[in-house]
C-alpha cells in the first residue's frame, strides 16, 4: 500500500486509478441486483437507514418465502423500488468508493397498469414491459420497424428536475465518486426500444436509417451526459453491449462502421464536460481494446471471465493505457466454493497491482442466489485489502 494509505477520497482515487497515477489503495465497485440487496440489508449489513431496513427486510420475507421466481408478480417486482438506494448510498456504506445514479425523474417509468391481469409499465423510452422472473422484460418495444426510427422522439430530458438525484448525492456525499448513467447505440437500441433480430436486418437492408438513428441517439447520449455532469456526475457510464461468449454481437468490420463513431463521440463529450468515461459491455471484448484505446475511453467494465476474457493477458497489453474495473467474478462465482472466491478476487487483484489501473469490481449485478458463504468471501476480502493486509 502507498504512503498516501487513507488520504484519498473516493472521488481522487477512482480519478487517480484511471490516469495510471499513484493511489492509497484500489478503488471499489459494487453493484447489486435490488433482490440481493433487499438480502443483504435483511441478513448481513443492515443499512444506515432504518426506513430501508424495514422495507427491505419486508420484502425480502414476501420475495424468499413466496417461492422466489414462484413468487406473486408484486412480491418479485416491489423490489425494483430500492435499487437507486441499493446501488449508491448503501452501496457506499459498505465501502464502495463509485457508485451509479440514474437519470430520469421517477425512475424509468412513465405508467403503471394491468392488462390481462398482469403487470405492465410503460417506461420513459416507450416501451412496453412485462414481469419475466424477476426483471421487466421488453414485450412491446417503441420500435416496431424501420419506418419507426425516423418518428422516434427520445425522452426529453433536458429539465433539471431529471438530474435532482445526482445532485442530491453529490452534496450528501462530497468524496465519492459518482456514475452517471448512459446508453450507447447499439446494445440499448437493439434490446431496449427495438429488437435484436430486426436490428440485426436493418444493418443491411438499411444502413441510411440506421445511421441516421444512431446518429441522432448519439446526440441525445451526449446531452444527457453532460447535464449528467453537470449535476454532480464524475464519471459517465455508457451502457453499450458488444459481445457474447467468445464472439461479438456483430461483426466487426460492422461494429466500426456503425458503432464505434458514436462511441467515441460520446467518450469526447464526457471528457469536455470534465468526467471520466466508463463502458459497461458485457460478453467478448478482446477485439475492441485498441479501439477503446482510440477512443480514450478511461475504464471499462466488466471483463467477464466467463465470456472469454483474460485479465491478465488483456491487462499487461493494455494496463498502461486503459483502466479496467473487474476482477469480483459473480457469475462462475456461484459455482465457486468461498475459498475460490477469495483467491479469485485475490488474484485479480495482484494482477490489477502491476499497473495501477484498476477497479476492484464486480463483473455484474450480484445476485440473490450467490450462495451466503460466497457473499461473506466477498466483502470480507474486500475488507482485508482495503485495510491493507495484502499489500
Amino acid at each position: 500500500m502507498s504512503a498516501l494509505s487513507n488520504q484519498m477520497t473516493s472521488r481522487e482515487r477512482v480519478h487517480s486509478t484511471a490516469k495510471g497515477l499513484p493511489v492509497d489503495r484500489v478503488p471499489i465497485f459494487y453493484w447489486f441486483n435490488p433482490h440481493l440487496a433487499c438480502r443483504l440489508m435483511a441478513e448481513f449489513q443492515p443499512a444506515g437507514s432504518r426506513l430501508m431496513n424495514a422495507a427491505a427486510g419486508y420484502l425480502w420475507k414476501r420475495f424468499s418465502h413466496g417461492g422466489g421466481l414462484d413468487a406473486s408478480e408484486w412480491a418479485r417486482a416491489l423490489p425494483h423500488l430500492l435499487n437507486e438506494y441499493a446501488n449508491g448510498r448503501y452501496a457506499l456504506e459498505l465501502g464502495a468508493d463509485i457508485v451509479i445514479e440514474p437519470v430520469g425523474a421517477g425512475g424509468n417509468v412513465r405508467r403503471l397498469y394491468r392488462e390481462n391481469k398482469r403487470l405492465r409499465v410503460l417506461d420513459a423510452y416507450g416501451s412496453v414491459r412485462g414481469l419475466g422472473g424477476i426483471y421487466m422484460d421488453i414485450i412491446k418495444p417503441a420500435i416496431r420497424d424501420v419506418a419507426g426510427l425516423k418518428d422516434y422522439r427520445f425522452p426529453d430530458f433536458s429539465d433539471d428536475k431529471h438530474y435532482a438525484a445526482i445532485r442530491k448525492l453529490r452534496a450528501a456525499y462530497t468524496g465519492a465518486s459518482i456514475m452517471v448513467e448512459d446508453f450507447g447505440v447499439q446494445d440499448f437500441f437493439s434490446t431496449q426500444i427495438w429488437a435484436m433480430p430486426p436490428f440485426m436486418t436493418a444493418l443491411y437492408e438499411y444502413p441510411d436509417e440506421v445511421k441516421d438513428f444512431q446518429r441522432r441517439f448519439g446526440d441525445w447520449s451526449c446531452d444527457v451526459a453532460r447535464r449528467g455532469v453537470k449535476a454532480g456526475g464524475d464519471v459517465v457510464l455508457i451502457y453499450d453491449d458488444y459481445g457474447y461468449t467468445g464472439h461479438t454481437l456483430i461483426s466487426m468490420k460492422m461494429w466500426k462502421e456503425f458503432t464505434f463513431p458514436h462511441l467515441k463521440r460520446i467518450i469526447e463529450a464526457v471528457h469536455d464536460a470534465g468526467a471520466l468515461a466508463m463502458l459497461h459491455s458485457c460478453g467478448f471484448q478482446t477485439p475492441f481494446l485498441d479501439y477503446y484505446v482510440e477512443a480514450g475511453l478511461d475504464i471499462l467494465q466488466a471483463f467477464q471471465p466467463k465470456a472469454g476474457n483474460d485479465f491478465a493477458v488483456a491487462y499487461a497489453k493494455y494496463g498502461d493505457r486503459l483502466a479496467f474495473a473487474t476482477g469480483i467474478d459473480v457469475q462462475q462465482g456461484e459455482q465457486m466454493s468461498a475459498a475460490q472466491m477469495r483467491e479469485s478476487i485475490l488474484d485479480s487483484y495482484r494482477i490489477g497491482k502491476i499497473h495501477g489501473r484498476h477497479i476492484l469490481g464486480m463483473t455484474h449485478m450480484l445476485q440473490y442466489t450467490m450462495p451466503g458463504e460466497n457473499i461473506r468471501a466477498i466483502f470480507d476480502t474486500v475488507r482485508e485489502i482495503q485495510a491493507g493486509v495484502h499489500g
